[in-house]
């Protein structure tokens, strides 16, 4: 069966280009090319051979995914629930924690984020589900990755115009819906197309509005890329997949380990039978064979070898101990190349997963990739949270203060700071009187000075020192 891939198709192009803008398509097989080796799909992972009766046959290679898992370990370790974010203003932040959580923005964030890595862009954007009172009126953040991204306007501080592709049923028929933001006298407007093959449909007879204006000047989208050059296109809009430059590392990975299963299984025990193990003979003197499951190692001798035994065993000797060496070092160097330096991915550890502390002290690039990211994805947060709150309350009359000072964003650093470690310092700093006690509730239990004071009161924490 036919792999059913996403595409743009060429009615939403030419309907782009009608309107006078000239797409970035030079990335477009470098995408498609990355989805293939993170899908599993590339054509790299069939691989022929020939059977002794001259058949042609096909197997899948087995395949530890590595290109999928960087991907999710970066989703991982950049974005997840204990990631905040907050603005000055109480009662707009209270609005934003509640939206947040209840829309699932950190899951849908996450999964977001590993696209980006793996096609090296994705994007948020505002989808407005305009209502006939504000009450009725929704804003939605919605997550797309690199295929469904267009970029139509941007310089080297960013894109300014963006339109998005998306498949959606009308009626109980597909069809594909464009979203193109562009700007407008400095306010963003949202234009809507709907195409049903290559034929345009007006979005008005479906309950779409053609053209929204947003009311808004800051981006109602907004752009995620890895922290990595793009040395495929210059001056692209689009960014760089995080396994572009570990391709062949994660070809040996893949290879190493289809090697070792494939060791385990062409040095399995072969059994040789002498006749009088595989034939019987019924009272009517015919042949009734010995029945053997499928894939059974058991064949007859060969003619002359019949000797004093029954049956022989054969069993070569086996040779996963370098091939998993082998495997060692290709992980190794696949996980420094993808950014995890070389001591992340490991095929066994004597004690478990390693802990935060472990990790900081022996993986320093890692570290500093996370902050690059972490950069990276913060410009793209601030952007889409605050084009959500404006347009929310224009539109939703969401309870948010029109004035609500700048989008704050602090990632979970629990995988680069051991938090237990920093208490246990504390702890001991406090015990050698360096530190007040009120600090450690000040620090952990995210009191205020008094309040901490006030729960502390004139006693001491006992370090154990």
């Amino acid at each position: 069966m036919a792999e059913e891939r996403f595409d743009v198709p060429e009615a939403v192009r030419r309907y782009i280009r009608k309107h006078g803008y000239v797409l970035s398509e030079a990335m477009a097989p470098f995408i498609a090319e990355w989805w293939g080796w993170y899908a599993g799909t590339d054509k790299w992972y069939t691989v022929a051979f020939t059977t002794p009766d001259d058949g042609q046959r096909e197997r899948k290679r087995l395949s530890l995914r590595p290109h999928r898992r960087a991907c999710r370990e970066w989703a991982s370790l950049l974005l997840n629930e204990d990631t905040a974010v907050s603005v000055a203003d109480e009662r707009t932040n209270k609005w934003l924690s509640d939206y947040l959580d209840s829309h699932g923005f950190w899951p849908s964030g996450q999964l977001m984020i590993e696209k980006a890595f793996a096609l090296g862009t994705a994007a948020w954007s505002l989808v407005f589900d305009i209502g006939e009172t504000n009450d009725e009126s929704r804003v939605l953040i919605r997550s797309y990755d690199a295929r469904m991204v267009l970029p139509l306007s941007w310089t080297a501080e960013g894109v300014t115009e963006c339109a998005f592709v998306t498949r959606a049923m009308i009626d109980g028929k597909p069809v594909h819906q464009l979203a193109m933001h562009i700007l407008d006298n400095g306010e963003y407007v949202v234009r809507t197309a709907l195409f049903s093959g290559n034929r345009e449909i007006p979005p008005e007879d479906h309950g779409v509005h053609g053209e929204f204006r947003t009311g808004c000047r800051t981006p109602t989208f907004a752009l995620v890329r890895p922290a990595i050059e793009n040395t495929a296109v210059d001056l692209s809009p689009y960014g760089m997949s995080v396994f572009a430059d570990a391709m062949d590392a994660a070809r040996s990975v893949d290879l190493t380990y289809d090697a070792l299963f494939q060791e385990i299984e062409l040095t399995e025990a072969i059994v040789f039978l002498s006749d009088d193990m595989i034939d019987l003979r019924d009272r009517n003197g015919k042949v009734v064979p010995v029945p053997m499951g499928d894939g059974d190692r058991k064949f007859r001798k060969l003619e002359g070898q019949d000797g004093k035994n029954l049956y022989e065993v054969y069993s070569p000797a086996i040779r996963t101990e370098p091939i998993r060496g082998a495997l060692d070092v290709a992980l190794s160097q696949f996980g420094d190349l993808v950014g995890f330096g070389q001591n992340y991915f490991v095929i066994d550890k004597a004690g478990g997963l390693k802990t935060a502390t472990e990790v900081s002290s022996d993986n320093s690039a890692l570290m500093r990739n996370i902050r690059k990211h972490e950069n990276a994805i913060r410009d793209a947060i601030q952007t889409i949270v605050s084009s959500l709150i404006t347009c929310s309350r224009i539109h939703c009359d969401a309870d948010v203060a029109d004035s609500f000072g700048p989008v704050e964003v602090a990632f979970d650093d629990s995988i680069i700071i051991d938090t237990q470690a920093e208490k246990n310092m504390m702890l001991a700093e406090i015990a050698a009187g360096v530190v007040p006690p009120w600090k450690y509730m000040a620090t952990f239990y995210e009191m205020t000075e008094e309040e901490a004071k006030a729960e502390i009161g004139s006693a001491t924490i006992d370090g154990g020192y």
